[in-house]
């Protein structure tokens, strides 16, 4: 603001979607991801809590053209629609939202929030990294974002280098390794919807149509309907979401690989191993606390 320059040896952009050094003045290019993932707004509004329980889990619930969001606090609940304004007008949107609340008739007030889904080519450009939504944002299903700046984070902490003359080679290496993690997340978003047996609007037809899946999503579905996935589908030491992730929502969505040969002794072990969990989680389930209570 006075007119003078800052010097120093390395920057940390920081500064949110204005994403000032890494694209105001570096020009680094930023790549949109609406090509497979088509969520570029919210609308948000609290609502009242029922004073004598609190759930102890945030649910997703699928909506005409998105999907809401409802977490739970301590006084309140915190609630929201994520959604494609290629599909769906604002006014619209939050109509969606208050009846699915049950607050259409209510006065409380809807905040209305645009999102820059996608992330910029490179993270870190000559002396300066990009962190945090300077560095990308993706819709939050999965509330990745705050994974992906403790991981940028941690890698700094590891990596910092010595000198300039090594900073070009820490840059590739932070570079291709966050590629790899924002490429992974949108394989794994994207996996909700092309899983999803919806057919009533264009928005859920076309999260499931070929042309809006990435490629390796699709390879590895392919895959996936002859065993299960397991850790060498996702290599990584440090997987945002690794196999097991992959598992929970394809079971949970009911895609199961098709029956094939297993050996006795497996199949044996598996059996006692569900015995077991059935029974742990009766005996555990009698002895805890509400989750008001608890906290």
């Amino acid at each position: 603001e006075a007119g003078e320059g800052i010097v120093a040896d390395f920057f940390v952009d920081a500064s949110g979607f204005r994403a000032t050094l890494i694209q105001g003045a570096l020009g680094e290019n930023f790549e949109s991801f609406s090509d497979n993932l088509f969520n570029d707004r919210a609308v948000a509004m609290p609502s009242a809590n029922d004073p004598g329980t609190i759930r102890s889990e945030t649910r997703a619930t699928a909506l005409s053209n998105g999907w809401a969001w409802s977490i739970p606090l301590t006084n309140r609940a915190g609630n929201g629609y994520v959604y494609s304004s290629d599909h769906i007008t604002k006014d619209a949107a939050e109509t969606e939202l208050r009846t699915h609340l049950g607050l259409l008739d209510s006065d409380v007030e809807a905040r209305h929030l645009t999102m820059k889904v996608g992330q910029v080519t490179r993270s870190w450009v000559k002396n300066c990294l990009a962190i945090g939504l300077a560095q990308g944002f993706i819709e939050p299903l999965e509330a990745s974002a705050l994974a992906l700046v403790e991981l940028s984070a941690a890698m700094i902490r590891d990596e910092l280098p010595a000198n300039r003359a090594d900073m070009d080679i820490v840059a590739k290496r932070f570079n291709d390794a966050f590629n790899y993690r924002w490429a992974r997340i949108i394989d794994f978003l994207k996996l909700h919807y092309v899983l999803s047996q919806r057919n009533d609007s264009d928005y859920w037809r076309e999260h499931r149509s070929h042309e809006s899946q990435p490629e390796r999503l699709r390879e590895l579905l392919q895959l996936w309907r002859h065993r299960a996935p397991y850790r060498n589908d996702l290599f990584r030491i440090e997987e945002v979401f690794p196999a097991a992730s992959y598992q929970y929502v394809l079971y949970g969505m009911g895609f199961k690989p098709e029956p094939t040969m297993c050996r006795p002794a497996r199949l044996a072990q598996a059996q006692a191993s569900f015995k077991d969990t059935a029974t742990m989680t009766k005996r555990m389930l009698g002895g805890l606390p509400r989750h008001r209570d608890l906290i």
